[in-house]
């Protein structure tokens, strides 16, 4: 930090600790390289505070920026105070020199890696000298606390870049020629994939999904109570017209015995005919309640600049309301898919609060990198949305899944 006062030194300080950013501890020799150029009553250490050294020569600051901009323990530089606003403050005659220092900061910022982010109480009326700084591409704040901000986004960005230099990509895996042939036939057929096809992409690419049974008739439904015995099981209605199941009737949980299987199909029968007459409904999907655990979600769209982007985040509640969701692009590094974990504000959530045990978060980094890898092998899977993923002490599940087929893109 180079600062033209020392109150606003102080201030910036406060910032950047708050924020997680240390000060940098700075070099003996860059002490006394500031030394030769700053008053005696200057502070050389970080926060260094020049004590009027450049009220009266503006390019004192560019020759600071310099100095620090050459210490190896310093990765950022934050000029702080009234830069830009000499001229008007002091002496109209130094607009000259802030000029100069403004090109000379816009020349180090070029050819430094180091970035340099500039607050000036003057930033409001844009001076010529910010003017000059902003259209070189420098950031120039009117805030405090919006540039450190984005020097808190820079930190993160190399710290990203550092642990992602070297880290190799999650292996690929193999389309499958079946499931490349249940795609061509959704696309064949116009629309998205069913959730028991979802869920059977998944499953044959080792993610935990629950059993199932697909019933297409009530006649069928003795099959699920065959498997799953007396379990409490859930049904859903399997139809490419009704998205929102729970809002047609199109849901019944806590089904036991193969009378309520039976009574339980009807009734969604009756009610998806109610709530959409010209519903092509297919059957039910029969699978056993999910045991009680941490809500996940686990997302993929594909953005028009990025690519396919893949999303995770508490689920349930947390989701639709605190939005507390973390985002890359695929393919993903197990960094990456470790980093998405842990930046989640809920974090703690998933780590076991109140007596709850904690997740099994290796088991959710692999999931993370598992779908990754099917997105990148199936480029007809526009979007994916697994909601919930029940997250356990030893493991997860998928509960429900959604596929949305990409129809720009044919099978082989």
């Amino acid at each position: 930090v180079i600062a033209d006062g020392g109150g606003q030194a102080t201030i910036t300080s406060d910032r950047l600790s708050e924020s997680g950013l240390e000060l940098a501890e700075l070099s003996a020799a860059t002490r006394k390289r500031l030394a030769a150029i700053l008053f005696p009553q200057a502070s050389l250490a970080n926060p260094v505070d020049v004590a009027g050294s450049s009220d009266a020569d503006p390019e004192v600051l560019a020759r600071c920026v310099e100095i620090v901009a050459d210490d190896d323990n310093v990765d950022a530089i934050f000029l702080v105070g009234m830069f830009g606003g000499y001229h008007t403050r002091f002496a109209e005659s130094l607009l000259g020199g802030e000029m100069r220092a403004a090109e000379s900061m816009i020349e180090l910022a070029r050819r430094s890696g180091k970035p340099l982010v500039i607050y000036s109480l003057y930033a409001p009326v844009k001076p010529p000298a910010l003017r000059r700084l902003h259209e070189a591409g420098l950031p120039v704040y009117s805030s405090i606390e919006h540039a450190v901000k984005v020097l808190q986004a820079l930190a993160e960005r190399g710290i990203y870049l550092q642990h992602q230099h070297g880290q190799p990509l999650q292996a690929g895996v193999t389309p499958l020629e079946h499931m490349q042939a249940m795609f061509a036939r959704a696309q064949n057929e116009g629309r998205d994939l069913y959730e028991f096809e979802a869920k059977t992409l998944l499953r044959e690419h080792g993610i935990a999904v629950a059993e199932e049974v697909v019933a297409h008739n009530v006649d069928e439904l003795a099959a699920a109570g065959e498997k799953f015995g007396e379990q409490p099981l859930a049904m859903k209605v399997v139809s490419k017209d009704i998205l929102h199941k729970s809002d047609a009737g199109g849901v019944k949980l806590n089904l036991v015995g193969e009378a309520a299987l039976r009574a339980a199909f009807d009734q969604i029968m009756s009610s998806c005919r109610a709530y959409d007459a010209k519903a092509d409904i297919r059957g039910v999907l029969v699978t056993p309640m999910a045991r009680r655990g941490t809500e996940v979600i686990v997302g993929v769209v594909r953005d028009p600049i990025f690519g396919p982007v893949l999303m995770f985040g508490l689920g349930g509640i947390f989701v639709e309301i605190l939005e507390d969701v973390a985002f890359r692009a695929i393919p993903l590094s197990r960094h990456d898919a470790q980093a998405m974990v842990e930046q989640l504000k809920g974090r703690k959530i998933l780590a076991g609060v109140r007596g709850e045990p904690p997740v099994d978060k290796a088991a959710l980094v692999d999931l993370l990198l598992k779908v990754s890898s099917i997105v990148s092998a199936y480029p007809q899977l526009s979007e994916l949305d697994l909601n919930p993923v029940i997250a356990y002490p030893d493991g997860y599940a998928v509960v429900d899944a959604r596929i949305i087929t990409n129809r720009s893109v044919v099978s082989n």
